[in-house]
């Protein structure tokens, strides 16, 4: 951008500074509202199907997938948030931009399947909460997730939308709701330690662990979280590297912080279920009757709200994912409200044709799974690139533990192909 002068200078970098980018008004240090926002995306319905028929039919023995999946969760979305803070692109644009022709179409085609998935994940579960707290059909839960965004995101568009401080509420109200269902839960402290220690899979856990890595370590969360963290244009001078340094280590507190309440969140979706019956994995809404019948109505009317917070907060994140990529990749971008109607038609499909909801929300999540290399890779050469990065690139040490995680991830996606799970 070119200031009052010709000189071309670089978008600011302001460590502590209201959000506005978004649509909302919440003032906070700048790192840590995005690195929230962007945990929703790990505590999405989808990480519900996925957590509770894991505990459920399989106990603690999944606690560790958790786990590895909410430490690989911190290392990735930093990369992220430090690609949008450093360049002032999402990786959307930076992947257009290195990738052009064929390239540009194939990951642009494997972030709209992303975000597809994703909007299947919050329908699919905000229709299950709408059905477990008010008795409304799925059909009828989904439509009303569905308008809700669609209100949202024409608000948005008019500058209306206070979209920060809606979506911390809501992750409040999961997080609080998870956690006290914990506390009152029987809970078997010595193997649930132990639990966190890797152990063998079988067929069954095996596709259930690929489904907690894909709803954990979510695709688009890395093109929201890039986007959410750009820096604003406003055409002030560069920031030293000491200053960049020093928004680098703020970064990295804010995405702990960030993704430690999510795998908390994770955990107590695991640990809760491992106390209800096997049977209860089939579905939420067995393990919401089942939850009623073990600890109360009240425990399972909580379960319920906690779902339906997950639903719109994960909806409302969607939406802004949906418009980052399409900006990012499309040279003539869809409008808004038409783009939004067409990545909901899935999920309604689906629902209409009767598809088991939870069984639609584990598989979503393996497909997640499957498309998380294809948005991994182009990250961590991004930054990795120091003629992008700077004094910002990564670490040698921080790539291998990347690129590690990352083969992991693409190890378990072929184990399950393997197993025939």
């Amino acid at each position: 951008m070119a200031d009052g002068t010709g000189r071309m200078v670089r978008p600011r970098v302001d460590d502590r500074s209201p959000e506005h980018g978004l649509g909302g008004t919440f003032s906070a240090p700048r790192t840590l509202v995005p690195a929230l926002l962007a945990a929703i995306a790990y505590v999405d319905p989808g990480n519900f199907g996925v957590n509770i028929s894991s505990g459920a039919e399989h106990g603690y023995a999944l606690v560790w997938v958790v786990v590895f999946a909410s430490c690989s969760a911190m290392v990735i979305q930093y990369l992220a948030a430090k690609l949008g803070m450093v360049t002032g692109l999402s990786l959307a644009e930076h992947s257009a931009r290195r990738y052009p022709g064929i390239g540009r179409i194939l990951l642009w085609t494997q972030a709209e399947i992303v975000v597809i998935m994703t909007d299947l994940a919050e329908i699919v579960g905000g229709a299950i909460a709408l059905y477990l707290l008010f008795g409304m059909p799925l059909m009828w839960g989904a439509v009303a997730v569905t308008a809700f965004s669609l209100v949202v995101l024409y608000l948005k568009v008019h500058g209306r939308s206070h979209f920060e401080s809606v979506v911390l509420v809501l992750l409040a109200v999961i997080i609080g709701s998870l956690l006290w269902q914990v506390l009152i839960a029987d809970v078997d402290r010595v193997e649930l330690l132990r639990s966190a220690v890797p152990g063998p899979l079988d067929s069954s856990a095996a596709l259930l662990a690929v489904g907690i890595v894909g709803a954990t370590v979510m695709p688009h969360a890395l093109h929201f979280h890039s986007a959410a963290s750009r820096a604003r244009d406003d055409g002030t001078v560069e920031p030293s590297q000491d200053t960049r340094l020093r928004i680098g280590r703020r970064t990295v507190r804010s995405v702990v912080i960030a993704m430690t309440v999510a795998g908390a969140a994770n955990i107590s979706l695991v640990v809760f279920s491992a106390a209800l019956p096997s049977e209860a994995g089939a579905s939420i809404e067995t393990a919401y009757a089942a939850l009623g019948a073990e600890a109360g109505q009240i425990a399972a009317t909580m379960l319920a709200v906690a779902l339906l917070a997950s639903g719109l907060a994960s909806t409302l994140v969607g939406v802004q994912t949906g418009d980052v990529v399409m900006t990012g990749f499309g040279k003539r971008p869809i409008p808004a409200l038409l783009r939004r109607t067409l990545a909901v038609v899935p999920a309604l499909v689906i629902l209409g044709f009767g598809v088991e909801p939870t069984l639609a929300l584990v598989w979503s999540q393996v497909v997640l799974s499957f498309a998380l290399p294809g948005t991994l890779i182009p990250l961590l050469l991004f930054t990795h690139d120091r003629r992008l990065m700077g004094a910002m690139a990564n670490h040698r040490l921080t790539t291998v533990v990347a690129w590690v995680i990352t083969a992991v991830i693409v190890g378990l996606v072929g184990f399950l192909l393997v197993s025939g799970a």
